[in-house]
């Protein structure tokens, strides 16, 4: 089974409604990994001052191991529910996945 790794970034207070949305996903068959990021970039546009000051926004970054038949579905699910600009994604080829049991 060919396996993908999807990233999404998103502001800290919009990634904890992913996780949750992700929680109850029927496209994950595993499940995944969370970590605080800071983002760095042109638009502070929705900054907080502190962030502005900093220079960086706080993210979450989010990271998925599925079979590659479920990508598409759960991205348009996410984008269906998550319009927002400053949430991203990316996605990798997985060469292999499994665990050491």
């Amino acid at each position: 089974m060919t396996h993908v790794k999807l990233t999404l970034s998103c502001p800290t207070a919009l990634g904890e409604q992913v996780v949750e949305y992700l929680l109850g996903s029927e496209w994950l068959q595993s499940g995944f990994t969370t970590l605080a990021a800071r983002g760095h970039g042109r638009d502070f546009a929705q900054a907080s001052l502190r962030e502005k000051v900093r220079g960086c926004v706080d993210n979450l970054n989010i990271f998925v191991i599925l079979p590659a038949e479920n990508l598409d579905p759960l991205l348009e699910a996410l984008r269906a529910r998550f319009r927002n600009p400053h949430m991203v994604y990316w996605t990798e080829t997985v060469q292999a996945f499994g665990d050491f049991a």
